[in-house]
């Protein structure tokens, strides 16, 4: 073979090496891209799950659940796309099912009450989580400006709302204690002040007060109906005291 045979041989040889290397490496970064797409779109498919499921209903309205469905739907079909799992398609053709329900029957949904500081902790941390995601909606241009401001309206209230309804459950706990009773439904009034513009915060906030004077209103009467008892209390301690002063001074005149 000759130099320049020798010389093609090896750089043609050298060229191979580098493209196979090269080829090896493209499909090492797609599978860990694959794998790192997989888990974004599992965490952001339970994330919605717990949106949609987890969260009391009070704190949604039909319309972000659609949208919230809409999203988790998405991810599916991505999902099934990436992954070929039998689990995801069973999955999609569930979620598909409730997005179809919520479109045409408008479900109405049951308050679920939220009576401890750690289902209270966990309703804020769900909802700051659906806040920052119509945020990041938005911000990638996958919803429109006026429908991200209408959620985060709403789930700025709802915000509130989870931190008033403790102070309600507090004010409703307090049987016979109508004091106790008003502070927490100030507590409750204070919670909406950053959203004093808000119609739905004022009419809650009516509803508060409303509350309010009817927990006044029994604190009046509980005043009335302990006060004659305190001023039949006084009486008979004077009295006693008075005999007991007679008695004295009698014993005096005898012992004279």
């Amino acid at each position: 073979m000759s130099t320049t045979t020798i010389t093609i041989v090896i750089f043609s040889a050298i060229i191979l090496s580098v493209f196979a290397i090269y080829i090896s490496q493209a499909r090492e970064r797609a599978r860990i891209e694959k794998i790192r797409r997989t888990n974004v779109c599992n965490e952001r498919y339970q994330r919605m799950q717990q949106l949609l499921h987890d969260l009391p209903p009070q704190y949604l309205n039909n319309e972000l659940r659609i949208m919230i469905a809409e999203r988790s739907v998405e991810t599916l079909n991505e999902l099934v796309r990436l992954t070929k799992d039998p689990r995801h398609e069973g999955y999609l053709k569930s979620d598909l099912d409730y997005l179809k329900q919520l479109r045409e029957n408008n479900p109405k949904f049951s308050a679920v009450k939220v009576t401890s500081e750690a289902k209270a902790k966990e309703v804020r941390n769900n909802l700051e989580v659906l806040q920052r995601f119509i945020q990041s909606q938005h911000k990638n241009k996958q919803l429109p400006a006026a429908n991200a401001k209408k959620y985060l309206d709403f789930i700025a209230l709802s915000i509130c709302q989870s931190k008033a309804d403790m102070f309600d459950a507090r004010a409703n706990a307090a049987k016979g204690k109508p004091r106790v009773a008003i502070h927490n439904y100030h507590c409750a009034i204070d919670v909406f002040k950053p959203l004093a513009s808000n119609p739905q915060a004022i009419k809650i906030i009516q509803q508060y007060k409303l509350k309010i004077k009817q927990a006044e209103a029994e604190a009046g009467k509980k005043n009335q109906t302990t006060k004659p008892a305190d001023a039949t209390g006084e009486n008979e301690e004077w009295d006693s005291f008075l005999e007991d002063k007679g008695t004295w001074q009698k014993k005096n005149t005898y012992d004279d």
